[in-house]
């Protein structure tokens, strides 16, 4: 059974339960109402474990979502997209030259404001180089690659490819 049909079947049997205490038509008892208060809150738990599980299957399963470019040229990153409610960073790595179709890697749980010096590659390189995409010199900024590299890929945030 998939996670929708289980937080339905869980929500149904919720339904039945209350329906069949309203149909009594008797006053609860207290150690009723405080066994009620545990299963609801023991299925609520559950429920938002299932929505978790059903957004990690939907994360790895869905088509990529439309990617934005970077504000600037990085020979490291394509493109990226970031989510807030979730703290969902998306992120294309350049690929091939000339066809820029790198890995996409999704990161979890990233803070608003670890996406916000990020996007701004506010972090400076420690090496200077040069590949197909973009020059970069150390101590300079802004850098998707070196921001990329020091606030999300160091900072531990888990992930996973996507494609």
């Amino acid at each position: 059974m998939n996670p929708e049909d289980q937080i339905n079947a869980l929500k149904q049997a919720l339904r039945d339960v209350v329906q069949a205490i309203t149909d009594r038509g008797e006053p609860l008892s207290d150690q009723l109402k405080e066994m009620l208060a545990q299963v609801f809150q023991h299925v609520e738990k559950r429920i938002l474990e299932l929505r978790e599980e059903q957004e990690l299957t939907s994360a790895t399963t869905a088509p990529t979502p439309q990617l934005t470019p970077g504000p600037f040229p990085s020979s490291n990153i394509n493109s990226f997209k970031y989510d807030p409610k979730n703290g969902r960073l998306l992120v294309k790595f350049q690929g091939e030259y000339p066809q820029q179709n790198g890995p996409v890697y999704s990161y979890d749980k990233v803070p608003p404001f670890i996406f916000d010096v990020f996007r701004r590659g506010a972090v400076a390189p420690k090496t200077s180089g040069k590949n197909a995409w973009h020059s970069w010199k150390k101590g300079v900024t802004p850098s998707l690659g070196a921001a990329m590299h020091a606030l999300v890929k160091l900072g531990g945030y888990s992930y996973q490819r996507v494609s």
